[in-house]
């Protein structure tokens, strides 16, 4: 209870009830006229899709852009080395000039998503450049609410908002959908409204090219989005999220995918925050903002976890009745928590009747935390020892070539 108290309620519930009082009162601020009037400029903007096996949903991200209908676009498509017809997928697109379509065709093999997007990024022409997956579709107004936030010349990147496309296909992308509405759609507008957005994802992420040049892109990392994020952030460029900026992608259906990705986040996102750029927590060399929500999440996500085994290891020994009673009466506390956070959230969505049918889900929520502490609790223990460090994300030539942390 008090970490409970002093803890996850200022940090989670407390920003869910500051921002539902200030959309009743409408008292949150807006610079809509700045981005419209930015946007309008017709800045050039390149778009990189970069795949690999993405045969059954390259074409339909290519269309979703295409309908995008911005005179100053550019659309460059990357097939990694595949193994299935995603070129063959693309190239009809490409015959007809509506895109640039290039492929590593390298005997190595492929090449992983960072150095595919360095390679396109490389190719790109705009100032403004826009990182999609293949298995992503965009609402039409997608690129004024992307580009719009570049009004500000101190925006470097801007994060979109990400929501689960089959939402239906089983229980866990219908728990996807409700973590998304609460950690992407209400906690990012949060970070963005307290001006301390820490991540762009690598999934639906725009970027300025000047800030990009700065460090050369990205580098070969299991988290690269979260890496390249930080790099935006050391060299002095803000990243802001753009609430209205939808994407919607295909979340992993089955347990076993979504426990491997996951795993592999909790790894990078380790690796990456405290390993590699543990020095941003330099307060009096980094903006203040950085150390602290930082500190905060390795308070959060890394000591607590490792609290939360000990803790059961103790009470399972000494008090494993009393144990009982707790699950029950915690697991009430965060079904009313969550019911709270997800119905805040229905509030901002442009999309209320179809997550109005995720709520009965969000009685499963706590649990489905409950079962991803332990995947993070693993993931932790082998980062710690840098047990299994190579992980199959990126293939062995780019292990080759990148930093151990």
């Amino acid at each position: 209870m008090p970490v409970f108290i002093f803890g996850e309620f200022p940090r989670y519930v407390f920003p869910a009830i500051y921002l539902f009082v200030a959309k009743t009162l409408g008292s949150l601020t807006s610079d809509e006229g700045k981005k419209r009037a930015f946007f309008a400029t017709t800045p050039s903007v390149s778009v990189l899709l970069v795949g690999y096996n993405e045969e059954a949903c390259v074409a339909n991200a290519i269309r979703s852009l295409l309908e995008l209908h911005y005179p100053n676009l550019e659309i460059i498509v990357i097939d990694d080395n595949s193994e299935d017809r995603m070129y063959e997928e693309a190239k009809p697109f490409a015959d007809q000039g509506l895109i640039k379509l290039y492929r590593n065709s390298a005997a190595t093999g492929r090449s992983g998503r960072p150095t595919a997007s360095n390679m396109a990024f490389h190719l790109a022409t705009g100032d403004f450049i826009v990182s999609v997956d293949a298995d992503t579709s965009f609402d039409r107004d997608m690129l004024l609410h992307m580009i719009g936030p570049f009004y500000n010349k101190r925006v470097g990147g801007v994060a979109g908002n990400i929501k689960v496309r089959n939402i239906d296909v089983s229980i866990w992308t219908r728990l996807q959908a409700v973590e998304y509405a609460l950690s992407i759609a209400m906690w990012k507008r949060w970070l963005g409204l307290i001006g301390m957005s820490m991540q762009v994802s690598g999934a639906f992420g725009a970027f300025r090219r000047e800030a990009l040049t700065t460090f050369g892109g990205w580098d070969p990392e299991l988290a690269e989005d979260a890496d390249l994020s930080l790099k935006i952030k050391k060299v002095g460029w803000q990243i802001v999220f753009a609430s209205e900026a939808i994407a919607m992608t295909n979340a992993p259906e089955t347990w076993q995918v979504l426990k491997g990705q996951r795993f592999r986040w909790d790894k990078g996102g380790f690796r990456t925050y405290f390993r590699k750029h543990v020095d941003i927590m330099k307060f009096w060399q980094y903006d203040w903002r950085n150390a602290f929500e930082l500190s905060l999440e390795f308070f959060f996500t890394v000591v607590l976890t490792f609290i939360y085994a000990l803790y059961l290891v103790l009470m399972l020994a000494f008090y494993p009745k009393i144990l009982i009673f707790i699950w029950f009466f915690t697991y009430a506390i965060y079904v009313g928590v969550a019911l709270l956070c997800f119905s805040i959230s229905l509030l901002f969505s442009e999309r209320k009747k179809e997550e109005l049918s995720l709520l009965p889900t969000v009685f499963m929520f706590p649990a489905y935390k409950a079962i991803f502490r332990w995947v993070r609790f693993g993931a932790l223990l082998l980062e710690f020892f840098r047990i299994n460090y190579q992980e199959g994300y990126l293939p062995e030539s780019a292990w080759r070539n990148t930093k151990k942390w």
